[in-house]
């Protein structure tokens, strides 16, 4: 499929893009609205630019490289529980790619009134042996009204969820270091710029979505029907972000692997490894040690009055942590996941 032609509003220089509403220039770094250059009768002239591109466009800056980046990966498979400690000398990385993915962020100021109805008690019959309690609750509908005052920051990730890494989805971003967008930075460091999904204004309508739900849901915490309510939602800013993402893939003893590093701040979203035989061993040892002082304190602790309080309890601890390093053991692989 060929793919349209535009020239860049701010540096003019000729571009193909791809089929997305917003791309960023590959000169420049401007964030320009393909959608309304594309058939809008709008030309790059300093009377249409604003009309064309983002003026809010940010970048959390990426603090690692790609040799850091498998350092930190590498330093921390060997703290997690059952991860190889020979993963730095035996895993091959075949994959290490740099992303800088797309998010829309919207600040909002939220004033609602409502009325609804909620469920109140009422107590009949007391209790005569207990003063203060009832025999009989019932509830009966009553009107309630309210008034809420929220601030949200709303997130929006901009990218289409069947190419988004599940470990991503709800994975919260840091944006109070976002500076505004660099295109040398992505380029010094060999970084993919990946285009959003959403037009400005289809973002903007998603994110006052999200506002809405989540006055709405401070209503649901008074009532439960909402029968009347009035909105005020104030738009304070929205925020076309781009973050780093490092995309990592391993061979580890003939198997394939990966792992998701957030290259702002060095934090491993994921990484999924197999669990060492070493480790498998040292368990099972653990296990039999731990399970049987645990059983052997139970049969000892029904012989006496002390021992049913103190050899019951301590034979039952020892059991329940033979069984969760067993949890542990039965693992098919070790994993770490952030949010």
């Amino acid at each position: 499929m060929k793919m349209p032609k535009i020239t860049c509003p701010n540096c003019a220089a000729d571009l193909e893009v791809p089929d997305a509403p917003i791309h960023t220039c590959d000169y420049c770094g401007t964030a320009i609205q393909v959608s309304a250059m594309i058939g809008s009768g709008l030309t790059p002239t300093t009377r249409d630019r604003e009309q064309l591109v983002i003026k809010d466009h940010f970048i959390i800056k990426c603090q690692y490289n790609q040799a850091q980046v498998k350092n930190l990966l590498v330093d921390w498979v060997k703290k997690i529980p059952g991860a190889p400690q020979d993963f730095e000398e035996a895993a091959n990385i075949s994959q290490n790619d740099l992303k800088f993915y797309p998010m829309w962020v919207g600040e909002y100021a939220a004033t609602s009134d409502y009325v609804g109805i909620d469920n109140w008690p009422q107590f009949s019959r007391p209790a005569f042996d207990r003063p203060g309690w009832y025999e009989v609750v019932t509830y009966y509908k009553r009107e309630e009204s309210g008034h809420i005052i929220r601030e949200y920051q709303k997130p929006l990730m901009a990218v289409d969820v069947q190419n988004l890494p599940i470990y991503l989805r709800d994975y919260v971003v840091t944006t109070t270091g976002k500076v505004y967008f660099d295109i040398q930075h992505v380029k010094k460091l060999g970084g993919v710029i990946l285009d959003s999904i959403y037009k400005l204004e289809e973002a903007k309508t998603n994110l006052r979505q999200q506002v809405m739900g989540s006055q709405t849901a401070e209503m649901h915490k008074e009532v439960v029907q909402i029968t009347r309510r009035t909105d005020d939602i104030q738009e304070k800013g929205v925020y076309y972000i781009h973050f780093p993402l490092y995309e990592i893939k391993f061979e580890y003893r003939g198997k394939l692997h990966d792992a998701l590093v957030d290259g702002s701040n060095g934090r491993i979203v994921y990484v999924k490894v197999p669990v060492s035989v070493e480790f498998r061993a040292k368990s099972i040892a653990a296990i039999g040690g731990f399970g049987g002082i645990g059983a052997l304190l139970i049969i000892l602790g029904t012989l006496s009055v002390i021992g049913i309080i103190f050899g019951i309890g301590g034979g039952v601890g020892l059991i329940i942590i033979a069984l969760m390093i067993l949890g542990l053991n039965l693992r098919s692989k070790a994993s770490e996941k952030q949010k």
